[in-house]
């Protein structure tokens, strides 16, 4: 009695599973690799200061830019003062509800403090936790 094998004699589909996920695998980096990227909204030199705030998780980000205008951002959005409330409330809905508790300012060097307070102001009456973002002092 003579063996037969009961394979096809070219599994091709089998060799190329692996490249497949390989694949998958390299083309979701560029996907997920902005889900890593802490900071939001345009880049802006913030002052110097000794404290160090805990990590917080998925904080709203909003950026305070110089200029005439005082440019600003929420997220990614540039919004005007009077839509900031609604642009917050929008994204909170939007990303976590009731989860995000704390909201972070970004504030150029040259914001005036007038309008930092402001926007702390209104986010805080917005039921939010608010911390004004620094870098270490020396760097």
């Amino acid at each position: 009695m003579k063996l037969e094998m009961t394979l096809p004699s070219k599994p091709g589909f089998l060799h190329v599973l692996p490249g497949v996920d390989l694949l998958a695998l390299v083309l979701m980096f560029p996907l997920l690799g902005s889900s890593f990227v802490r900071q939001a909204g345009m880049e802006v030199t913030v002052h110097e200061s000794p404290w160090r705030y805990d990590q917080m998780d998925n904080p709203v980000v909003i950026t305070l830019g110089a200029g005439e205008q005082t440019p600003m951002w929420v997220n990614k959005k540039q919004v005007e003062m009077d839509q900031l409330e609604r642009e917050i409330k929008r994204v909170l809905q939007a990303e976590g509800g009731k989860s995000i508790t704390t909201a972070v300012v970004r504030s150029d060097v040259g914001v005036p403090s007038g309008v930092e307070k402001e926007v702390i102001i209104r986010i805080q009456k917005m039921g939010l936790n608010c911390g004004l973002v620094g870098r270490p002092a020396g760097k």
